[in-house]
Order: structure tokens, then sequence, then C-alpha cells
């Protein structure tokens, strides 16, 4: 039977505990889910910017641990008129320069070596995959054209939120925070591989940390665990990343002329 209402063992236990001591607030909710769905509702009526690390990956043996400062890989802002703005920073893993993607009223169009393309577009691109300058830089044209289609599936963290909360069983408030227990089946999505699907034990909370009624902060931690076929203690695996809100109502969007030439189209 497959544990995901809670997380266990101690030192998944101690690694929520930290998180919550982390980001944790004073403030006691009366209906911990109904605050989240209003935040949620005012953060759609304004502008703002946020930025999202990257995944830190950590194993049962070694010990996980909050990683507060880790590295920034999706920056983004957007308003109530449609308009949104992310990118994606440079990493050795998926591209070395920053990748662009704009959105207005669902229509997107990402940056490229051949220009701001629609996601049809970089599908049905003819020619071979080929180094190209972008950006100041050398990269070939496949890497490119795979972190650009990346850009634009990124959600805004309202749209994001409220996918995850649709498949969170229950709702509790802790220390000021809402903590969110999620489905199997998404812990696996989020896994994105599929030794989460063969995991005899997954765990999953979504943290949301709320100010002045606004969503300010949102931390997701997931992890799967595979009994030891000696002891029978179950080695996990965790992974863990963050997503915080700035500039709520202060945000512009101001997109690129070509990008906004192109959702012109």
């Amino acid at each position: 039977m497959r544990l995901s209402a809670v997380l266990p063992g101690p030192r998944c236990r101690a690694l929520l505990s930290v998180v919550l001591w982390v980001l944790g607030t004073s403030a006691v909710r009366a209906d911990p889910q109904q605050d989240v769905r209003n935040a949620l509702r005012t953060l759609g009526q304004t502008s703002y910017s946020w930025e999202t690390t990257v995944r830190q990956r950590t194993g049962g043996d070694a010990g996980a641990k909050l990683a507060p400062n880790a590295a920034i890989e999706v920056t983004g802002r957007t308003d109530p008129n449609g308009n949104t703005e992310v990118t994606l920073r440079p990493s050795r893993q998926s591209i070395e320069v920053p990748v662009m993607a704009v959105f207005k009223f669902g229509d997107a169009v990402g940056q490229t070596p051949l220009g701001w393309l629609r996601r049809t577009e970089i599908r049905e691109s003819p020619g071979p995959d080929r180094p190209m300058d972008f950006e100041g830089k050398k990269v070939r044209l496949s890497k490119a054209f795979a972190a650009a289609l990346r850009a634009m599936s990124v959600q805004t963290p309202m749209e994001e939120a409220l996918d995850l909360i649709a498949d969170v069983k229950s709702f509790r408030e802790e220390g000021g925070l809402v903590i969110g227990d999620l489905r199997d089946a998404v812990i696996e999505k989020l896994w994105a591989d599929q030794k989460a699907q063969s995991a005899p034990e997954l765990t999953g909370n979504i943290i949301f940390k709320l100010s002045d009624g606004v969503l300010s902060e949102y931390h997701l931690l997931i992890g799967i665990g595979f009994p030891s076929s000696k002891t029978r203690a179950v080695n996990w695996s965790m992974m863990q990343w963050t997503t915080r809100i700035r500039d709520v109502g202060t945000t512009v969007v101001d997109p690129p002329a070509g990008a906004v030439e192109k959702l012109k189209d």
C-alpha cells in the first residue's frame, strides 16, 4: 500500500519540519483550502512576477535537506490583461543562453535562432539540425527548439497551483502554512520518470505560504520509497522545488517587439 497522506519515516518527517520552519508564519487559518483558493483568485486579478528554483533531488541515505538558495530555473511575469513572459535561465542541462516565451490569452510564441515561432512552426521547421548563432553563442538548433517548447509549457503560479489543488486529498494548517497532501497519480507525474510508477511508497506535499491574503510562495516536496530487501526499512529519494511570487500589483509586462508582432499574425 502506498503512503502519501504524510511524510513517513523520521528522516522525511524531519525534512517537512525544516520546510515548515523556513517558510512558517504565525497566522491561524479557519478554512485552509478556501484561504488558498481566495489567495489564488486575488492573484489572478493583478500583476506579479515569480521565480521557480531547479528541482533538487536527494537520496534517503545522504539525508534530504531544504535548499532555500537553490539556483533559479524559471522567471516570469504576468498581468490580468493576458500578457505573460517566461524565461528559462541558462543551464548545462538545457541550454547555455536564456530562452523566452511570450503569451497573450493562451497564444504563445517562443524565442529561437529562426525568430519568434509558434509551437506548430517549431515542430514543422524544415532543415537539418545544425549549430546556429543564438544570443551570442553557438547553439544547436534542436536544443534551442526544445528549450523554446519547454518555455512555452510553463504555467503561471496561479495556473499551476489551481491544477495542483485539484489533486490534493486533504488540506491542513500548520504553523500558519497550508499543507496539501497530494494524490499518488500527481506525485508520479511530478517525479517524471518510470521509477515513480514502480515505487511501493509515495509521499507528496504542496506547502502554501500566504501573505496579506495573497499567495507569496509555495513549495513542493515529493518522494518515492523502496523497502530494503534486508532490513525492510524504506529508502527514500526526495525531490523539492519552490516558487516565489514578487511585486504583486506593480509588475509591468513589456514583451519584445518581435514577439508582439508575431502574436498579431
